[in-house]
């Protein structure tokens, strides 16, 4: 054999295994099972997420179909009263903050148009308290012990931190000591 066909055979062969060691390959069997349960690590993960997430929300007055509902996380006051077969011709939308995110447990309570109370059914009397998780600054400065400045704080923290799980969340607002919310309690509702 000549100089030169062995020197051009040796460069196809060795041009022939850069080739095959830089060409791309599929997957192995190996690879494809480590991803196929990632998958299904994920998507056990969204499904338990999803039970997690379900909020059961109370919607009672002036609303058609009074009621317990379930809504998802990230729901709104909105979506809970259009669940509820939306507002009655005398129902209040200003009496609600319709924004508002919906928690588990919460209960939503429409008034009446012209600041009259939603009547409960069954025909009983219903007391007016006020729901600290959707009070406005207006509502708060009529509670007990409660001013503009105690009205401002207890706005900020429900902003930084969300609705109030317990009444004695209250305590970690500025302003508010175990005096105060002993005066609060009778008149306030935390779902």
């Amino acid at each position: 054999m000549s100089r030169i066909y062995k020197y051009f055979l040796s460069i196809a062969v060795l041009a022939g295994f850069i080739l095959w060691i830089l060409w791309p390959t599929s997957p192995s069997d190996d690879e494809f099972v480590i991803n196929h349960e990632k998958e299904e690590e994920e998507e056990s993960k969204v499904n338990a997420s999803a039970e997690k997430t379900l909020m059961y929300v109370d919607v009672k007055g002036e609303v058609e179909r009074p009621g317990v509902y379930h809504l998802n996380e990230g729901s709104r006051v909105e979506d809970a009263i259009e669940m509820a077969g939306g507002l009655t011709s005398s129902g209040d939308p200003l009496s609600v903050n319709l924004a508002m995110r919906v928690q588990d447990e919460m209960v939503v309570i429409v008034l009446a148009k012209g600041g009259g109370t939603a009547s409960p059914e069954g025909g009983g009397s219903m007391t007016e308290k006020v729901f600290i998780n959707q009070a406005s600054l207006e509502e708060l400065k009529t509670l007990s012990g409660v001013g503009e400045s105690k009205a401002k704080a207890i706005l900020e923290y429900r902003e930084k931190n969300g609705p109030f799980q317990d009444v004695h969340d209250l305590l970690q607002v500025s302003g508010i000591g175990e005096k105060t919310l002993e005066g609060l309690v009778e008149d306030i509702q935390v779902p």
